[in-house]
């Protein structure tokens, strides 16, 4: 029997298939951490993901339809974003299907791409994909690719640059990668009115927050698009995705970046000033020049980053998850002003991960196994403006309550740690929520003496998953080790209005408490 792989094509000198980072069940099998604990600064992505500006149920209204194959409502808005017409833009199920779609239309058997090292591993795949051949950046080539800024050093070139190149070599395509542009470099979307043979890759995956939607967009000649156009798939990007990624474009959100660069040099400076190679960068992440294995030694305390022949490749993530990263190679993160913690935590019985930042804007992520508490965790993040990201996973299997208690409880700590000395905190806050029937209403104190008085009125035992009785209990643990005082009361007919009661009443108490007040609220004791 013939095999497949006797009647493919052939592929050009050098193929390997991309190869992912380990997953996180790998790395925790591995070396025998909980998965929970492990942190991967491997992907590039932001830490927290973007936020729809569409409801989820608006976008998903149409999913026995084809989305419309023009894609002209995001071509519109992608041209706006970059100050171009909607023919000059080109879409593609991520910058990658791109990329694909480029060496698809100009490479082939006896052709030659122009690929720099290291550098993005798909040009190299898309190119041997197509029979083409390897040549070195700057060699004479049927086609460029030039990722700026350069994935994985982060080093970049003006624009000028590339412009230059594709006027010199007008039989040649020259490819510029700005998947990383929002963080700092500029753009060469200028040039492509005036050179036919420039074509310019953008991505929603890192600085938009939206990785898993795929979508991505090519800026061209109004020519070269239409080429590009005829020959990628009918529909390359889903409907529900397109329309998120259209709204995103119309209205970007990229508060992000900025604290994401000044913590991107934050983190270099602390490596730097241990004796690290580590050069600027204009991207969401560092590249440590190192011939020692920091990959190996990083992922056995189940730290994942991106290993290259020269060094190891370090996403920024969250500030308190970065100085983890930091600590683990000797390197000194400071004393910051942020308000923010990461708590690790593993018992017999659960393993988790949180993550919360005071000063956010209410984005989370939580995962527990238990969807009512990542519902009601949601809403106290949510109307607190704090910022979570929480993976839990605990002995459901025998039932719920260490998972509900060890959360919460973890929940408290990094509230407590986020707070630091609490000075100049206004300290007190409070809170009457009604929803519909129910009523829920608390008052936080942020004073050193942990106590708590909850008291939540249920008609029945539980509410999907979750017995209700454990939710006092769990709030009780988390203002002892918030090491504050907590009053919680809430009551109606709906089980499930009284616990959002209860926390969305929390969480607006607490986002008072914690807000700064300039001197802040002082104890006659004489400390907050």
């Amino acid at each position: 029997m013939t095999s497949a792989r006797e009647i493919a094509q052939p592929v050009g000198p050098g193929y390997a298939p991309y190869v992912w980072a380990a997953a996180v069940d790998e790395v925790a099998e591995r070396h025998g951490v909980p998965r929970e604990a492990v942190l991967k600064f491997d992907q590039n992505t932001p830490a927290l993901p973007g936020v729809p500006q569409v409801a989820l149920a608006q976008s998903m209204a149409r999913l026995n339809e084809y989305p419309d194959g023009t894609y002209r409502e995001l071509r519109d808005a992608a041209a706006s974003y970059v100050g171009l017409s909607a023919d000059h833009v080109v879409v593609g199920a991520g910058a990658d299907d791109l990329i694909l779609l480029l060496a698809q239309v100009f490479l082939g058997p006896g052709r030659r791409a122009a690929v720099d090292a290291p550098t993005y591993a798909l040009y190299r795949i898309a190119t041997t994909l197509r029979g083409a051949d390897i040549v070195a950046a700057g060699e004479d080539a049927d086609l460029h690719w030039v990722c700026n800024p350069n994935n994985p050093t982060g080093s970049w070139v003006e624009p000028e640059e590339i412009a230059a190149l594709a006027e010199r070599a007008p039989q040649a395509i020259v490819v510029a990668d700005e998947a990383y542009v929002e963080y700092g470099a500029r753009s060469c979307a200028p040039w492509v009115d005036e050179l036919p043979n420039l074509v310019v890759l953008r991505t929603l995956s890192k600085a938009f927050g939206f990785a898993s939607l795929r979508v991505g967009y090519a800026l061209a000649h109004p020519d070269t698009a239409a080429l590009l156009t005829e020959r990628r798939a009918p529909a390359p990007i889903a409907g529900p995705a397109a329309t998120i990624a259209s709204a995103a474009l119309r209205n970007p959100r990229l508060g992000d970046v900025e604290e994401t660069v000044l913590e991107r040099e934050r983190v270099r400076a602390a490596f730097a000033d241990v004796g690290f190679d580590v050069e600027p960068t204009a991207t969401n992440f560092v590249y440590l020049r190192t011939s020692e294995p920091l990959a190996e030694t990083l992922e056995r305390q189940g730290i994942v980053v991106r290993a290259f022949p020269d060094g190891i490749r370090i996403s920024i993530r969250r500030p308190s998850e970065n100085d983890i990263l930091l600590r683990a190679l000797g390197a000194d993160p400071g004393e910051g002003a942020r308000r923010e913690a990461t708590v690790l935590r593993t018992t017999t019985e659960t393993a988790l991960r949180l993550t919360l930042s005071l000063d956010g804007t209410g984005r989370t992520r939580v995962e527990t196994g238990i969807g009512f508490v990542d519902h009601l965790l949601t809403l106290l993040a949510f109307h607190a403006g704090f910022d979570l990201e929480l993976a839990a996973a605990g002995d459901l299997d025998v039932d719920e309550h260490h998972t509900v208690e060890d959360v919460h409880a973890s929940l408290g700590a990094a509230l407590a740690q986020a707070l630091g000395s609490r000075e100049g905190v206004a300290r007190y806050g409070s809170a009457v929520v009604p929803m519909d029937e129910a009523r829920g209403t608390a008052a936080v104190d942020l004073v050193r003496r942990p106590h708590a008085e909850v008291t939540l009125t249920f008609g029945s035992d539980r509410v999907g998953a979750l017995a209700v009785s454990l939710l006092a209990h769990a709030l009780e643990r988390f203002a002892i080790e918030a090491g504050s005082t907590i009053h919680i009361e809430a009551a109606g007919s709906d089980d499930h209005h009284v616990a959002e009661a209860a926390y969305k009443a929390l969480g607006q108490a607490l986002r008072q408490a914690v807000a700064l007040a300039g001197g802040g609220i002082r104890s006659t004791k004489g400390a907050v």
